[in-house]
């Protein structure tokens, strides 16, 4: 019970250290949002997708298979903000859950506090690591496009290895056995075609598109964290006692909540 009791003032004190620097973790990730470009106004889309036809047509579309730059540090900046945001709300929710009361009949208002809270930590939570499954599937998407070109040489090898055994008895030398074995190898190179500006279209469109799905879903965090954050700001003392200062029902450690 003692060792519970530690984990239940360690998750107030996790909880209440996210809470005071909460404002300091937006306007650190409102910085990150200011750096990426075409992140504001309704043709931020279009003006993403002409810029990559751009740059990947350029050099007769040698560069098609370099890395997207601005694509990359969008993935970084909103991949990680998320990670944050799941980590503070597992946060949130293992202290709410350390600070459910033993159940009782009457007095269940603060625990009513509690659920709705908790479940509103959960959805949000869910919401956010579903945005991380979906942005991970950006670079497999990229290297299929990439593989459709035509105009990119491509070098294959094979190899080929045989092995022969002989054997022979009753010579002169007695019996004897041979084995030899020889490898070669074949390199092919092809020296692709012309560049299929649909192709670089397609490419274009699917960096522009997960551009702006990462951008969205970094505004969507700092959206959701700052209302995570009011709303347990504004609800602490229910969340930490909510059936009274000084009430000492937390039987073994506290129910588990089921939402």
């Amino acid at each position: 019970m003692t060792s519970i009791k530690a984990h239940r003032e360690k998750s107030l004190a996790d909880a209440k250290e996210i809470l005071e620097s909460g404002l300091t973790t937006l306007d650190a990730l409102s910085v990150t949002l200011s750096t990426l470009p075409y992140h504001t106004g309704g043709d931020s889309l279009s003006k993403a997708e002409a810029a990559f036809v751009a740059a990947l047509s350029g050099n007769d579309g040698a560069d098609v298979e370099k890395a997207n730059d601005v694509v990359d540090a969008a993935y970084k900046a909103a991949r990680d903000a998320l990670c944050l945001g799941c980590e503070h709300v597992r946060i949130f929710e293992r202290f709410i859950g350390l600070h459910c009361p033993k159940m009782e009949d009457g007095n269940n208002f603060g625990v009513t506090v509690q659920m709705t809270i908790g479940k509103h930590l959960k959805e949000q939570r869910e919401s956010w690591e579903k945005s991380l499954t979906e942005t991970s599937k950006y670079y497999s998407s990229r290297a299929e496009a990439i593989d459709k070109f035509s105009h990119i040489p491509k070098t294959s090898k094979s190899e080929t290895k045989s092995t022969s055994k002989s054997s022979s008895t009753g010579g002169k030398d007695g019996d004897e056995s041979k084995e030899s074995s020889s490898v070669s190898t074949e390199e092919k190179t092809s020296n692709g075609g012309t560049l299929n500006i649909h192709r670089i279209k397609a490419l274009a469109a699917l960096d522009a598109q997960m551009y702006v799905d990462l951008v969205a879903a970094l505004k969507g965090m700092m959206d959701g964290y700052v209302i995570v954050l009011d709303n347990m700001e504004k609800n602490l003392d229910k969340l930490e006692n909510p059936r009274g200062r000084g009430y000492g029902g937390y039987g073994s450690g506290g129910s588990s909540m089921v939402y």
